[in-house]
């Protein structure tokens, strides 16, 4: 196991080359400073498995320097122990929300420091064979057939599903708020699931989130996806929605953005953005309301026979089939 110890007492460092001297295969890095820790982080250097951080240092003190590493994709997990001479509880709530694993208290106790070292390695061990686990699983979740009805989970943080959204509305103060409620409905998408694959519909989808996302990215918004193709949000404030302004970003992030590999078809699905209502106040409960009443998404084929369907299905998988 890499290990990198921060302190800035050369006894404390002594101590710890010599307690982490067996055969347990460790491989013990030192430095006395966080600004010398961050450094050799930046450098070209094999990742460490767990970290032994001092509370108290000098300039970037051990709390700092902790939560710096936990902003590293690299040690999004990695096991970091805080070595401490403080009782304070405050002191160690502070380490913990910054991100910290575990602490020992000085003066160290060489065979604490050897178990609570064991025990991070088996954190470690732990959480790589979780990643492989969500690695395999996001792998076959990619390969299955999606449900075009299906309120899909996707990989946008900004956006959530219908429920989550009419809950953040229910759990609004009492009162009324300037809001817009809106949905956006991406065209043909029925046709485009029957022709691509479901990691290709999936793009579909993500990427239509993400360009909405873009361009309501300087206002504060919720967004859901409620499934057959159809995204609602609300938009909160008294400026008013220029829907076309809005689209017109949305279809530019599209095309300049848009992976024709990836996605199995030539060009970005057309957008529809409608504003489900003209009133401007509403409550979090009015609001909900209103995006429950909207929840059974249209069908942007109503009206269209099935043999006139199956016809229009039958055109684009054969224009889809030419374009790759």
């Amino acid at each position: 196991m890499r290990i990198l110890a921060v302190d800035d007492d050369p006894v404390i460092l002594d101590l710890l080359e010599r307690a982490l001297a067996d055969s347990r295969g460790y491989e013990l890095t030192t430095c006395k400073t966080g600004e010398d820790a961050l450094k050799l982080l930046k450098g070209p250097i094999a990742p460490f498995e767990c970290f032994l951080l001092d509370v108290m240092l000098p300039g970037i003190d051990g709390i700092e320097l902790c939560d710096t590493i936990r902003q590293t994709a690299a040690y999004r997990t990695a096991p970091i122990i805080m070595i401490t001479a403080s009782r304070e509880a405050d002191l160690m709530e502070r380490a913990f929300y910054a991100g910290a694993t575990d602490f020992i208290s000085k003066p160290l106790d060489g065979v604490e420091l050897s178990a609570r070292i064991v025990s991070a390695g088996m954190l470690n061990d732990s959480l790589h064979r979780e990643r492989d686990a969500r690695h395999t699983l996001a792998d076959l979740t990619a390969k299955m057939k999606l449900r075009f009805d299906e309120a899909v989970k996707l990989s946008i943080p900004e956006v959530t599903n219908l429920l989550e959204l009419e809950n953040t509305m229910l759990r609004m103060p009492e009162g009324c708020y300037a809001m817009t409620l809106f949905s956006i409905d991406v065209m043909g998408l029925r046709g485009i699931h029957r022709a691509v694959s479901p990691a290709a519909f999936r793009y579909h989808l993500e990427a239509v989130a993400g360009a909405t996302v873009e361009a309501l990215k300087h206002r504060t918004s919720r967004l859901a996806y409620t499934g057959s193709g159809r995204f609602m949000g609300v938009l909160m404030g008294r400026e008013r929605f220029d829907r076309d302004a809005v689209l017109t970003q949305i279809n530019a992030a599209l095309s300049s953005d848009w992976d024709v590999q990836t996605s199995g078809t030539p060009m970005p699905p057309a957008i529809r953005l409608t504003t489900l209502s003209d009133q401007r106040l509403w409550s979090g409960v009015s609001a909900s309301d209103m995006l429950r009443s909207k929840r059974a998404n249209v069908d942007l084929l109503r009206g269209v026979q099935e043999e006139q369907e199956d016809n229009l299905f039958n055109k684009l998988e054969a224009k889809v089939s030419r374009a790759s």
